[in-house]
């Protein structure tokens, strides 16, 4: 799974938004859940969003400021950052070039001016705010526009997010690769050093893991993802050792109890745990 790179924009909105949680009360440990409430993500992805790691839209920037009773305005930052924006509101747009139309945020200023040539106008049309190359073509009622942001697409970035761990990667790799076609963002994770690794800097949304690594078993892996960011994330165990009695079905029983794991025998049957990790993340 590539790495998301950092806009300076969305970690400067990530970090208004932490600040106006704080204000209210919301502490640190609870505001990816929070988030994750009020714009209906996954764990990861809210988790993502307050890091500055994944752009916010401007109907979220809205929707945060608006459980907040606070002005969305303040979330951005734009207008004292730059002393030419004052004035100027931003609006959920679409960037025309040529046959091409690209979803944006424009930051509509005052209206154009007789003689005004600026470099952008932007003009309502049937109650959707367009952008244009100014080219002198008369619009009814154009805006100046100070600034246009356009956000990549990100296919994954309403996944949830889910680790496949295990030492034989072919295993990996094929329920990795089943996961993310049945809708996830799966990545694989071949053995429980680079599990621990991934956990430091990481969150995910569920975790499917083996139980058995050489001599070791899983259960310290499994007592540190409660112990992380996402402690909720639901785990599944998958063994297929315990008819040949290399796995103790008694060690396997006592990490269902005090974790909440699930357990599942290899070869799993990928349809059902995908339908009851479907069910415990709450996705139709």
């Amino acid at each position: 799974m590539t790495n998301e790179t950092h806009s300076p924009d969305s970690i400067a909105v990530a970090e208004r938004v932490r600040e106006l949680m704080s204000r209210h009360g919301i502490g640190k440990r609870q505001q990816t859940t929070e988030l994750c409430r009020i714009l209906d993500l996954s764990f990861s992805q809210g988790h993502r969003k307050l890091r500055g790691n994944s752009p916010w839209t401007l109907s979220q920037i809205k929707k945060v400021a608006e459980v907040y009773g606070e002005p969305a305005a303040q979330l951005f930052g734009a207008q004292s950052l730059d002393p030419g924006m004052v004035g100027a509101i931003a609006q959920e747009a679409v960037f025309c070039i040529g046959a091409i139309e690209l979803p944006c945020t424009a930051w509509v200023g005052a209206a154009l001016e007789p003689g005004s040539r600026p470099d952008f106008v932007a003009y309502s049309k049937l109650g959707q705010w367009r952008v244009a190359r100014h080219d002198g073509a008369l619009y009814q009622s154009a805006y100046e526009v100070h600034k246009i942001e356009i956000y990549p697409r990100r296919a994954e970035t309403d996944k949830p997010t889910i680790a496949v761990v295990d030492d034989d990667h072919a295993s990996a790799d094929n329920l990795r690769d089943y996961l993310e076609r049945s809708g996830f963002a799966a990545v694989a994770i071949y053995g429980l050093a680079a599990f621990a690794e991934q956990l430091q800097t990481q969150v995910f949304d569920g975790i499917v893991i083996d139980w058995l690594f050489g001599s070791q078993t899983s259960a310290a892996a499994i007592r540190a993802v409660r112990a992380s960011e996402n402690p909720d994330a639901p785990i599944f165990v998958l063994t297929g050792e315990l008819l040949t009695g290399k796995a103790s079905e008694s060690e396997i029983s006592q990490v269902i109890r005090n974790y909440d794991v699930a357990c599942y025998e290899k070869p799993a049957r990928m349809a059902i745990l995908v339908a009851d990790l479907s069910k415990r993340l709450n996705r139709p």
